[in-house]
């Protein structure tokens, strides 16, 4: 097909989501002139398009780790009513956890963006690379009107995929060593009208059901309550042949509103996103399942009864797919030591949480509370090419790292390390693998990014 045209910029960022967005915000802060590219029609990435909500998590214990324009961006959103703010995990795995209204969310990213100079394209998405030995010279996008080329001095792979990485040369794994298999794929959905008293009541009298944090003492002390369990009433489903899905327990949030929940039971396994037709088969599943569990639910689960399916996920929740072999590739062992690299440019503190590719069962490798890791520049370097970084889910990490730092609050630190630095390359005409880390930790420290 013919091109039908082009467009420059300086800084190119590929996709909306969490990393994506605050990538645009750090690399248009000294003017410079930033597109950002994404193929649906709003921004916010998995938290929007699927649902995956609450954020986990800001906070180590009682240290925020995640600030920034991260956070900054999440006091717009409680500006505008969008979220309660970051609140006690009921279930004690994350030191907080942070509600929001996801068309809110769309709506504040946005117009964040277009504060900053930031020009979004939306239902643009990246089809091919064009590469002049170890520099991108530019990508190849589809919109609805045809083909364009955009031509940039620098790009950010915010995909989530690794696809500009993947696509430009870079080595890449996906999934866990042994066998290649991901972590199985999920189809969120929300519930409204759920009777959280009646809930609260049975969790109450039946505690040794139910996954809950050391420090939650009743459930009617929190702002919002999240459960983990009903095993029993999963395996009594299941011998009566309603519920034939490969999951062990109930799992939901309580979100903005009061009795509104975020049901997160789907589980498809034995497929992968980025293989033939997956994703789309996937999806079908998807839907089918939201169905079965919410029909389960109605029947099993004191409290929703009465509840009404308000929303689906635009599209299933993907865990797991690419990861670029960066110039350092994060370990679980890096997590549980703990570990401040010398070029540390974003913390975490989520568990190991390995949703098991074969089955129903979850492992959940804890990091004790307050504690935290760092995660390196190198991370986000690809070796093949010297314009070009990966910032959020696709870094360089092995399966069981990747189980921790995949969570949007920690791609959204990513994401500022890697707009920051983008911005340095313009201002330095530097490659991305030439960057000053003292420059680099500048920067981020002058934008509130927390690294130590």
């Amino acid at each position: 097909m013919r091109v039908k045209g082009n467009k420059s910029c300086d800084i190119l960022i590929i996709g909306g989501g969490p990393s994506g967005i605050i990538a645009a915000k750090a690399a248009a802060s000294e003017g410079n002139k930033v597109i950002l590219i994404e193929r649906g029609g709003y921004l916010g990435g998995c938290a929007t398009k699927a649902l995956v909500i609450p954020l986990m998590t800001f906070h180590a214990g009682k240290k925020q780790i995640v600030m920034g324009y991260a956070n900054e961006l999440i006091e717009r959103v409680k500006k505008n009513g969008g979220t309660i703010g970051h609140i006690e995990d009921p279930l004690g795995v994350a030191a907080t956890v942070t509600p929001i209204e996801t068309e809110v969310y769309k709506y504040v990213s946005q117009e964040y963006l277009l504060e900053s100079g930031v020009e979004i394209l939306y239902h643009t998405e990246a089809l091919d690379v064009e590469t002049n030995g170890k520099t991108i010279e530019s990508i190849l996008v589809k919109t609805r009107s045809g083909l364009y080329k955009v031509n940039s001095k620098y790009y950010v792979d915010a995909t989530g995929d690794g696809e500009i990485a993947y696509l430009s040369g870079n080595e890449m794994k996906i999934g866990r060593d042994k066998d290649g298999k991901c972590q199985p794929m999920t189809m969120m959905f929300k519930l409204s009208d759920v009777n959280i008293d009646e809930l609260i009541k049975y969790v109450e009298s039946n505690r040794e059901e139910f996954v809950l944090g050391e420090n939650i003492k009743s459930l009617y002390e929190t702002k919002r309550i999240a459960i983990s369990g009903f095993f029993s009433k999963i395996k009594e489903a299941t011998e009566n042949g309603d519920f034939t899905i490969n999951r062990d327990r109930v799992l939901f949030f309580e979100l903005n509103r009061r009795g509104e929940v975020a049901i997160n039971m789907s589980r498809v396994i034995n497929k992968i996103s980025v293989r033939n037709f997956d994703l789309s088969e996937a999806t079908i599943e998807g839907r089918r399942q939201v169905i079965e569990i919410y029909n389960f639910l109605k029947k099993y689960i004191p409290g929703f009864k009465d509840s009404i399916l308000v929303q689906s996920g635009d599209e299933i929740g993907v865990r797991e797919t690419r990861r670029l072999v960066g110039e350092y590739q994060l370990t679980e062992k890096d997590i549980f030591s703990k570990r401040i690299f010398e070029d540390t440019v974003a913390l975490g503190s989520w568990p190991i949480d390995i949703h098991d590719p074969d089955g129903k069962e979850l492992d959940l490798m804890e990091i004790k509370m307050g504690d935290y890791y760092g995660i390196p520049y190198r991370a986000l370097l690809p070796k093949a090419m010297d314009n070009l970084i990966v910032t959020g889910r696709a870094i360089s990490t092995t399966h069981e790292a990747l189980a921790s730092m995949r969570v949007s609050p920690i791609c959204m630190a990513l994401g500022q390390a890697a707009g920051t630095a983008a911005r340095i390359c313009i201002k330095n005409s530097k490659s991305f693998r030439e960057v000053s880390y003292l420059e680099l930790r500048e920067g981020l420290l002058k934008s509130n990014q927390v690294i130590e």
